[in-house]
């Protein structure tokens, strides 16, 4: 082999190993960086899904919570639908006390009636302001189940 084909062998060489250093060295930074990428999308992955976790399980206990609310109410709807009104009952007091006394008084029926029934609001109107009213008011109440009533 001639020197100068050994310069030339030798040139081409180097420039071939350079050649191949330069494209490690581009692929190493290249991996190094889309590392770095991956990792900052893997973090940014995890928070969004925490933060989403997070989101769903405060919408999910908001929406045990109300489902249990709505259940309540519904039950309380229901009982306070068959709850007589205080005004219902006091009604049909009227009316027991009006067909007890036309029981007792049963010649003619229509006038007898009405008599009877303007005599029954009377002693209930009386019942409603004497000692009867607060015992009736503090004894109805536990006789009919479901919750207290508001005046």
């Amino acid at each position: 082999m001639e020197p100068n084909q050994f310069w030339a062998f030798g040139y081409g060489l180097l420039v071939g190993l350079l050649f191949s250093f330069y494209v490690w060295f581009r692929g190493y930074q290249e991996r190094r960086r889309l590392k770095i990428e991956l990792q900052r999308l893997r973090t940014h992955l995890d928070a969004h899904l925490e933060l989403s976790y997070e989101g769903t399980s405060k919408r999910k206990g908001e929406i045990e919570r109300l489902q249990r609310e709505n259940e309540n109410l519904r039950v309380t709807v229901k009982t306070w639908q068959q709850k007589p009104d205080r005004r219902e009952l006091r009604q049909l007091h009227v009316y027991d006390h009006a067909v007890r006394t036309l029981m007792q008084n049963a010649p003619g029926f229509a006038p007898h009636w009405e008599n009877a029934l303007q005599k029954a609001e009377g002693v209930i109107e009386e019942e409603d302001r004497g000692v009867l009213a607060f015992a009736r008011r503090l004894v109805l109440p536990k006789r009919n189940a479901g919750p207290p009533e508001s005046e």
